[in-house]
């Protein structure tokens, strides 16, 4: 069975893909340059682990994974984006996000929203946005008998 930490970042893919506003979303490949991404992939998200802490309770662990969403929007033929075009991408995939914060995962407590940040003009053409996410779940710290 796949770990609850896959579970949450096949679950958060899946959102984002069914969307239908990011032509690439990704947890499996990550691009550490914005010039990375190719002109056809854009709008592109992709989940960025930022560890975890946890408080040992006896058989189990309580969990609090920190991630970010990574989004990257870039010009296109006849379309220049604008700081409102994030901005806009930004709530839409938060509403998105958390139509349930539990993402339907019997292990996770919930999904808190940290914040969010824009670089929309350090990386010209390419801009960026990070939404930073905390998932709070319970591990099990024993194989099932």
């Amino acid at each position: 069975m796949a770990s609850i930490r896959s579970q949450i970042a096949e679950k958060l893919i899946t959102i984002l893909k069914a969307m239908g506003d990011y032509n690439w979303a990704s947890h499996e490949t990550i691009k550490l340059l914005a010039s990375d991404f190719q002109e056809f992939e854009l709008p592109a998200a992709q989940i960025i682990d930022l560890g975890d802490d946890s408080l040992h309770e006896r058989t189990r662990a309580k969990k609090t994974w920190n991630l970010t969403v990574e989004i990257v929007i870039g010009p296109k033929t006849n379309y220049v984006p604008k700081q409102t075009d994030l901005w806009d991408l930004i709530e839409e995939t938060e509403q998105a996000l958390f139509a349930d914060p539990k993402l339907g995962i019997e292990e996770v407590i919930h999904m808190r929203l940290l914040g969010s940040t824009t670089d929309l003009h350090v990386l010209q053409p390419l801009y960026t946005a990070r939404i930073d996410l905390q998932v709070d779940y319970y591990q099990s710290l024993v194989r099932p008998c």
